[in-house]
């Protein structure tokens, strides 16, 4: 399974889609500058790429992967690097050939994503690897296939990323079919209710969901007595807890279609080993985030913040959160990252920093060469009290 049969989903692309998509354009340029400097060329994969943009003139990810490596390559990047866009359905697959045929550096190939692991396998030797995985349904993942990509990074010293889309919500109602479960009715109180994923026409098999996550881990979610948002959130959580065996740093992003929402979309999930990757991708999903809390911003100004705490965290908690990671003298760069990751997608880098240099200021904190203008190898300390 891939695509909606009548294709309508590439008709327009939705702003949540949009915002998904804004996190991948606005990581790649920094990405591609870092790991340049490891030596080794790069291989981008789109791996379900469907036609390449929408009905409305709007990019879809292999332009945007295609048109972010052209701009690198301008400026002169030090690596070569390629993409390959994957698409399994014909008539989207003669479009994105048309579509990227202008990019000397990418290749579009006709298949399942499955087809073309054994050759990304082979790449992942002696190239790094950034895996952009949007499947349209869950179905589309094998998880011991990609494995096999991942296992590199204890075998090489060849970088390897991955940004999946992994739609939590479809797979819980699936799951709840193999299991023979009640399926919860949508609810447009809690979830979008236009339906962007496959029908579940038959239900699907218990080892072949279990082929999606890499083990029947789920099946204990799945029938616990949990509603059904808690149960979506759990199995989002499961799969970050299996990348996590491969993947230092590791991060889920709730992309949800309105603010009120308690069941997302889908989540953008991060997997990296080096920790600069995990704080470039904070602050691409912080601003993912502020945008959906825009559209919850009311209309009149109101005197206290009246949104939730999800979309608009408290700067206020900053400097306690703060002060725990720098309990003894830690170099600032990772108190910053110690932070983020307790607290992914709350604060940006800029915020962190800029609260560490006033609580210097006021004394809450020492530095080890006693300035409040530091860099972020300088360690920073808790002040005695």
């Amino acid at each position: 399974m891939s695509h909606k049969a009548d294709r309508s989903f590439f008709d327009r692309k939705r702003h949540w889609s949009k915002r998904k998509d804004n996190i991948l354009e606005c990581y790649l340029p920094p990405y591609l500058s870092k790991i340049a400097t490891q030596g080794a060329p790069v291989l981008i994969v789109d791996a379900f790429a469907g036609p390449g943009k929408f009905g409305d003139g709007e990019p879809g990810s292999p332009l945007i992967i295609c048109q972010s490596i052209q701009t690198a390559l301008s400026k002169g990047l030090s690596v070569p690097v390629s993409a390959l866009c994957i698409e399994a359905e014909k008539e989207l697959f003669f479009e994105l050939n048309r579509l990227i045929g202008q990019f000397p550096f990418a290749k579009a190939r006709h298949g399942k994503f499955g087809d073309y692991i054994q050759e990304i396998e082979e790449k992942a030797k002696n190239h790094s690897v950034f895996l952009y995985v949007d499947p349209f349904t869950v179905e589309g993942l094998d998880w011991h296939r990609m494995d096999s990509v991942f296992q590199h990074l204890n075998i090489s010293n060849m970088s390897i990323e991955i940004l999946m889309n992994f739609n939590a919500r479809s797979f819980v109602r699936r799951g709840l079919a193999a299991l023979k479960l009640a399926i919860p009715e949508s609810n447009l109180e809690i979830e979008d209710t236009e339906e962007i994923d496959a029908p579940i026409v038959t239900p699907p098999s218990i080892k072949r969901l279990s082929k999606v996550v890499g083990g029947d881990w789920w099946h204990n979610i799945i029938k616990s007595s949990a509603n059904f948002p808690k149960k979506v959130q759990h199995v989002a959580n499961g799969v970050c807890e299996r990348l996590s065996e491969r993947f230092n740093e590791v991060c889920q992003h709730a992309i949800k279609a309105l603010p009120h929402h308690t069941v997302p979309k889908y989540y953008l999930i991060f997997g990296s080993r080096h920790p600069d990757a995990l704080i470039l991708m904070n602050n691409e999903m912080v601003k993912s985030q502020r945008t959906l809390a825009d559209i919850a911003k009311p209309k009149d100004p109101t005197l206290f913040e009246m949104r939730p705490i999800e979309l608009v965290p408290d700067i206020e908690k900053l400097p306690t959160i703060i002060l725990e990671h720098a309990s003894r003298p830690t170099e600032r760069r990772l108190v910053i990252l110690n932070v983020i990751r307790e607290c992914f997608c709350r604060f940006a880098v800029k915020e962190i920093r800029g609260c560490i240099e006033q609580m210097l200021k006021d004394g809450k904190l020492k530095s080890e060469t006693g300035k409040v203008r530091i860099n972020d190898s300088v360690k920073i300390f808790a002040a005695a009290k």
